[in-house]
């Protein structure tokens, strides 16, 4: 299957609604989570080490 590539500018994506449903996501228990976790096989939760690497993401003034 060829891949279709679709470019889009800054102003396009800001304007686009993502599917996240915020209410669910923000109401989903870290048991749902670590069982959501268990049955998909490409998804597991980081370690202690792991998170401990992670590095804050520096909000982009510009994206408002």
């Amino acid at each position: 299957m060829k891949e279709r590539i679709v470019r889009r500018t800054k102003e396009e994506i800001k304007k686009m609604r993502g599917k996240t449903d915020h209410v669910y996501v923000g109401n989903t228990s870290d048991k749902e989570i670590e069982r959501q976790v268990e049955n998909d096989p490409d998804s597991y939760i980081p370690t202690e080490e792991e998170l401990k690497k992670f590095k804050p993401v520096k909000k982009d003034d510009s994206n408002e």
